[in-house]
Formats: structure tokens, C-alpha cells, sequence
């Protein structure tokens, strides 16, 4: 059963249609590397933590920049191997500068699990009209959400997120 707070602006079957559409400036090759990567070994290091947090936002990269070796692996060493979902999410914020979204994106991307990208046009694409005022209060509804989409349209997470990114940019629809 789908979450009702997220619900699909396009039909299912679009998914692979709208994903093959997407368009991103710096493109998501540099971050899938990474994260298949990050999946075998287990941890980021530093500079692999700054490039997926930058292909994000750029915007906290000097704020990124402070977290040092040993914090960002023990970190993301955390978030990758605990069984707590909760945890998995909020343990990322704690490296300086990283935010729910951001933390969404390590996860989306290096994480064995699926889960999505929190973002303004993902969640204008799932329906929603206002941008939460707490993201993490909505997370687990969220992947639940994308995980049951996925699964149903048989596609893994970044073919769904590639798709909800270029039907809101295609349609202007974002949370606002």
C-alpha cells in the first residue's frame, strides 16, 4: 500500500519514460562510483564525502570542508552498518555542515539499502506542495513511500529519483 501523503503526479508505468529525461548539469556519475564504492567497503572516506555532499549542494561545501578523516569514516562507518533507520539518517547530520537532505544523499547513494533524495522537486513530483518545516519527520513515510513506488514499477531508487527530478523540472512543480 502506497503512504497517502506521497502519491505519484504521473502514471507508474512513466517512470523509465521520465527517468530517461533527466538532466542534471554536473550529471551523477562521480557519486554512483562512489557510492558502489562506499557499498563494498563499508565507510566514506573525507574526499568521498565531500564530493557526494557537494554534488548535492555546493552551498555548505566550506562548511562540508571542516569535518576531518576520522569523524566523516567513523560517521558514515555508523550510518552504513547500524540496523536503526532512524539512526542511519541522524547520525550523518552530525558532521558539520550536513543537513537531512544531505544526509539523504549519502544514503541514496552508498547505502546497500535503497532510499531516496530528499528534495524540493522529488517531493513536488510525489504531490507534495509544502516543503516540510522538519524533513526528518517525514522520512520514513518517504522511503517507505519510494521503496513501495520502486518496487512496484520494478526499478531501483535512482532510476525512480532521475524520474521524479525530470517530471518536476519538465512541469516547474516543486515544493515550496
Amino acid at each position: 500500500m502506497i503512504c497517502t501523503m506521497f502519491t505519484l503526479r504521473f502514471d507508474i508505468t512513466e517512470i523509465s519514460h521520465w527517468a530517461a529525461k533527466y538532466s542534471y548539469p554536473q550529471g551523477d556519475a562521480v557519486p554512483i562510483e562512489i557510492g558502489n564504492k562506499a557499498r563494498k567497503a563499508g565507510v566514506l572516506t573525507r574526499e568521498e564525502f565531500l564530493q557526494v555532499a557537494r554534488w548535492k549542494s555546493a552551498r555548505p561545501s566550506k562548511h562540508h570542508q571542516t569535518n576531518d578523516e576520522q569523524i566523516v569514516q567513523e560517521v558514515t562507518r555508523l550510518a552504513f552498518s547500524t540496523p536503526s533507520e532512524a539512526l542511519r539518517l541522524r547520525s550523518l547530520t552530525l558532521l558539520t555542515g550536513v543537513s537531512d537532505r544531505t544526509a539523504s544523499a549519502i544514503l541514496h547513494m552508498c547505502h546497500r539499502d535503497p532510499y531516496p533524495l530528499m528534495d524540493i522537486r522529488a517531493f513536488g513530483a510525489l504531490g507534495v506542495e509544502k516543503v516540510p518545516w522538519n524533513w526528518s519527520a517525514v522520512w520514513p513515510e518517504y522511503t517507505k513511500a519510494c521503496r513501495e513506488i520502486a518496487t512496484r514499477a520494478g526499478v531501483d531508487m535512482r532510476t525512480l529519483d532521475r524520474a521524479l527530478w525530470a517530471y518536476s523540472d519538465a512541469h516547474g512543480i516543486v515544493a515550496t
